[in-house]
């Protein structure tokens, strides 16, 4: 008994418009993206064009994020199941082409890791999603230490308009009850 992936059922746009190109391979044209929640593991290989990949879940990273890949022909990247995996068609500016995918079950003897990593993808990984973490914390934390500064500033303001007109109440009642 052969094992079947499960794609068709999962697949976000119609038949039609996501039909295979070959046998054992999908076809996702520009400006379409494809949901899959694997229920096994498996290795998603591009055959032709370039893809988008946000991976979410289990092993992906950060809960709560996803992990984004640009894949190109001959990429593969290892899915475990219980991930969310969304694949988007990625053209260069004013082209719209077209992304062919192979959904493959890796071998038993063959562990759900084993996959083909580019430097490219270790650079992404490594330097560049932390990086860009980075950079959002200190944007959050400066956005947060700017808004404590304008609350500051604010409460400064009224308390300094409170003492004024404390003292001109002070100032200005005796004169009001001083005999003419």
């Amino acid at each position: 008994m052969s094992h079947r992936p499960v794609l068709e059922s999962q697949q976000s746009v119609p038949a039609s418009s996501a039909g295979r190109s070959a046998a054992g391979s999908w076809t996702l044209g520009a400006g379409r993206a494809l949901s899959l929640h694997p229920a096994a593991s498996g290795v998603l290989a591009i055959a032709c064009g370039r893809a988008w990949v946000t991976v979410q879940g289990p092993g992906a990273g950060c809960p709560g994020t996803g992990v984004d890949h640009v894949l190109r022909a001959g990429d593969e990247l290892a899915i475990a199941p219980g991930q969310h995996v969304v694949l988007e068609a990625w053209s260069p500016p004013g082209r719209a082409d077209a992304m062919a995918f192979r959904w493959d079950v890796p071998p038993a003897s063959l562990p759900a890791t084993c996959v083909t990593r580019t430097a490219a993808c270790d650079w992404e990984c490594g330097v560049v999603q932390p990086l860009r973490d980075l950079l959002r914390a200190l944007g959050l934390g400066g956005r947060a230490v700017g808004s404590a500064a304008l609350d500051v500033a604010g409460a400064g303001g009224r308390l300094a308009a409170g003492a004024v007109r404390f003292a001109l109440y002070r100032i200005a009642a005796p004169l009001h009850r001083r005999p003419v």
